[in-house]
């Protein structure tokens, strides 16, 4: 019996794939005491010096935000009226599980513990308690407020009773730093209807207020500090693509940070205490030098490098990426007020502006990185891909897309467009109602009235 022959299909054609490059660290991002501290923890263990470096800025904003009976509002910065604090939120979004998590939470920790300071020099550094921890997880808006709640004198004396050898804090100390290790459980949440935890994100992130129009029992909160530090997984991110999309939302709050193992050390050694001792000393003194702090300003070269790159931090990204990373400007400049104070400075310098922009850029690479090829709406692809052929009508966008989308779908989709200057919109006279045409707007540069030039790509 003849041999039966099945035809073979060809081999897939790689020879265009192309491969993302993990983002580059850059050590300008770690300035004298950071930079001996990350150097430090990661010199005989596996963490990734990124990850402890997020870490470790995330955790200091946390700390020196003012509190209680002190006046002013501690170190702030301001971009008009909108009052911007040293804080942080950050996800570390690990190359496999074994990135381990807690390998570059682990000595942050240990920095900011207190087994090396005495109780003299923390009073006379004017350092009173730490900030609050939580070990998360993130579920609703509503549980990150109690956290931070004004608490009545009854509920106050109350927790005394239940825990009588804490030392009392301060009325008013709102400062709380959440270590959580499951962000994917956080994104879960947000699926949920009626979930808050988005708005609370948001809430925290911009003002510290939260106030939600709730009928009953609402926790109202005026002037918190959060910081959060959370992780989770690329494999992770896979599963619940569905809930990253909720990202959409909240998530350019956060800086994304890429890690993974730096090198393998299969016995870590601990952090010796005669190199750890003095770098912990020297934190807590920057702390409390860092809380009487006020309005913070920037030096003119400062001011002038800002300006300089300004153009550069605004530009507007496409996809769920540039969702992620368009709050760049923000970003920036609360990293480099946090740099400021680690310096003991008592303005932003051009130093703290570059270190600044080096923790910027690595979170930027790693969202392009995590993000890149993921679509915030995919309509906005469709419409954004039809216009690449040139200028259309509205009619023949309608047609380009099959005419299955309503027009109250594609009309705030378009002015969104239109508003993040990425198409212009025109309307063209002609014997009958004016005829609307769309076109890809490319932004080359910046003119010197702060007005973008645009070059639309002609029909082909």
């Amino acid at each position: 019996m003849a041999a039966i022959q099945v035809d073979t299909p060809p081999p897939p054609d790689t020879d265009d794939l192309t491969l993302k490059e993990w983002p580059r660290f850059s050590w300008d991002a770690c300035p004298g005491l950071l930079g001996d501290f990350v150097r430090l923890a990661t010199r005989n263990s596996e963490a990734d010096p990124a990850a402890v470096c997020v870490t470790a800025l995330v955790r200091f904003g946390a700390e020196v935000y003012s509190y209680g009976g002190r006046s002013g509002l501690g170190p702030h910065f301001y971009i008009g009226e909108t009052i911007h604090p040293p804080r942080l939120f950050a996800v570390i979004c690990g190359n496999s599980s074994k990135a381990r998590k807690g390998t570059s939470r682990h000595p942050v920790t240990k920095l900011f513990g207190r087994e090396h300071c005495q109780p003299a020099d923390l009073k006379g550094w004017g350092v009173a308690l730490s900030a609050r921890e939580s070990g998360g997880p993130l579920s609703t808006g509503e549980g990150l407020a109690h956290h931070v709640r004004d608490e009545t004198d009854e509920e106050r004396e109350r927790h005394q009773r239940q825990n009588p050898n804490e030392p009392i804090r301060e009325k008013g100390d709102k400062r709380l730093i959440i270590l959580d290790e499951e962000f994917a459980s956080g994104l879960a949440c947000t699926k949920r209807e009626g979930n808050t935890l988005s708005m609370g994100i948001r809430c925290f992130w911009d003002s510290g207020d939260y106030a939600p129009l709730t009928k009953n029992n609402p926790v109202t909160v005026r002037g918190a500090h959060i910081s959060i530090l959370t992780h989770i997984t690329m494999q992770e991110l896979a599963v619940c693509l569905g809930e990253v999309q909720a990202v959409n939302g909240f998530g350019n709050r956060f800086l994304w940070v890429c890690a993974r193992r730096a090198k393998l050390v299969p016995l870590p050694a601990r952090m010796p205490d005669v190199e750890l001792a003095p770098l912990q000393r020297e934190l807590w003194r920057l702390v409390g030098l860092a809380q009487r702090r006020g309005t913070m300003t920037m030096t003119p070269p400062a001011v002038a490098l800002w300006e300089s790159l300004y153009t550069e931090l605004s530009q507007e990204h496409s996809g769920l990426a540039g969702s992620i990373i368009n709050r760049a400007e923000a970003q920036t400049l609360r990293l480099a007020l946090i740099y400021a104070l680690l310096d003991g400075a008592e303005q932003i310098a051009e130093n703290h502006l570059k270190a600044a922009l080096a923790m910027w850029n690595y979170a930027q690479e790693s969202a392009l990185y995590i993000f890149g090829d993921r679509v915030a709406d995919p309509l906005e692809e469709k419409v954004l891909e039809a216009l690449k052929a040139g200028p259309l009508t509205a009619t023949e966008l309608s047609a380009a897309l099959n005419r299955h989308v309503p027009r109250e779908r594609l009309q705030p989709l378009l002015q969104q467009l239109e508003g993040q200057q990425r198409i212009s919109i025109q309307k063209q006279k002609n014997a009958g109602r004016p005829r609307l045409i769309i076109a890809l707007r490319v932004i080359s540069e910046q003119s010197e009235k702060g007005e973008f030039s645009e070059k639309r790509e002609a029909r082909s």
